[in-house]
């Protein structure tokens, strides 16, 4: 199937290694609804001690691959992944066995670190492929199914096993990724590398555009910590809340499919402008109004708006920044930003309630186009990077 999907063998030797370093990179990501709620009920650990630990395990994650993707050194990208994605398995083994908080914060941490090593080389790595949004495409869908899998799955398993089902999963998904990733090409960047890179600035526009994608991932990420307690507000028990997140989290391929559909032919601006738009709604919906039908409703919303308006946010980043540096930082900010969402999402839980959660994430969003009109405002003032826009 993928000989028919990919039609360069370079490609067809990298697809199934990158989607690996996503299985070990990713899937604590989208489990953060499950993994909170399971600390604090079956593990003891108090919400805001249960948050600050996946913000600080995703956090990590996104600065180790930000550290290591600047650096040029040449060495053997399958070594350094294999090692990380080992570094991953053994911390998440060893956090099953963990008798008391502190362990437990020091076996994530470790797992992070090993996940941001698996992130950095397999993105240089993927930078030598030859239909490279191809390839993404089909590593996103593969995790967007094995997320929505774990997640109908799991609420069934916790009741058997308690904390330890979602760190089983984790270790069972980290395993199998360090296989696949065994077989990873060794080189981490091609030979040749222009000298000139290093030293251009980084524009001020692109940098604008980055501190976008910050802002909405990190309310995507307060948000998303917090659907269990949205959902049980609206009526739905856990085993009902994990099939609903398991179909939002299907209906994300919708919106990256609707967004790769439109492409450019709208600009990127409109669309753009208008998913964050919708995204903040929903979210603001679905945090304040205990209605079950609205919950449903809203969450489908917010699926469909939410990664087909980080594409539309990396494509802009991309667009201001030929030499891809944008655009990479953009994704480690994703990552960044959806992990210490759930330990602010804590704070303001605590401090305010669940439901003023909603309100930041609007707030956020908010900002965030602004910053995307001073883009705009930019690009008219220098006609040089408009052009580079449609």
């Amino acid at each position: 199937m993928l000989t028919a999907i990919l039609s360069h063998r370079r490609d067809r030797a990298l697809i199934l290694p990158v989607i690996g370093a996503q299985l070990v990179v990713g899937t604590s990501l989208f489990l953060i609804p499950l993994l909170i709620e399971t600390l604090r009920v079956h593990a003891g650990v108090p919400a805001r001690a249960a948050g600050l630990l996946l913000s600080m395990e995703l956090g990590i994650s996104a600065l180790t691959t930000v550290c290591l993707s600047v650096s040029r050194h040449n060495h053997s990208a399958r070594r350094w992944a294999v090692c990380g994605a080992l570094l991953t398995v053994v911390s998440t083994a060893l956090t099953l066995v963990s008798p008391g908080l502190p362990l437990l914060f020091v076996t994530r941490l470790l797992a992070g670190v090993g996940a941001g090593i698996v992130g950095a080389e397999a993105t240089k790595v993927l930078a030598r492929g030859v239909d490279r949004e191809r390839v993404i495409a089909i590593v996103t869908i593969s995790s967007i199914v094995n997320a929505a899998f774990w997640l109908a799955v799991l609420p069934w398993w916790i009741d058997r096993f308690g904390y330890r089902a979602p760190y089983g999963c984790l270790l069972f998904i980290c395993s199998l990724g360090t296989y696949l990733l065994m077989r990873l090409p060794s080189r981490s960047r091609p030979a040749a590398v222009k000298p000139e890179i290093p030293n251009s600035p980084f524009p001020l526009t692109a940098l604008l555009a980055i501190a976008g994608v910050f802002l909405t991932q990190l309310g995507q990420g307060a948000f998303w910590s917090l659907q269990e307690i949205y959902g049980s507000s609206a009526g739905f028990n856990s085993h009902a809340i994990g099939i609903v997140l398991s179909a939002a989290t299907l209906l994300l391929l919708l919106g990256a499919v609707g967004a790769a559909w439109a492409g450019d032919r709208f600009g990127h601006f409109i669309p753009l402008f208008t998913l964050l738009a919708l995204n903040a709604i929903s979210i603001a919906l679905v945090s304040s109004v205990a209605v079950p039908w609205m919950y449903l409703a809203a969450n489908a919303l917010q699926s469909v708006t939410n990664l087909s308006s980080v594409i539309y946010q990396l494509a802009v980043a991309a667009s201001l920044d030929r030499q891809g540096r944008a655009v990479a930082i953009g994704t480690a900010l994703v990552t960044l930003g959806n992990g210490i969402g759930p330990g602010v999402a804590a704070i303001l839980g605590g401090a305010l309630g669940a439901p003023r959660v909603g309100v930041f994430v609007l707030a956020l969003n908010m900002v965030a186009m602004g910053l995307y009109w001073l883009v705009i405002l930019r690009l008219v003032q220098e006609p040089r990077l408009s052009a580079s826009l449609p």
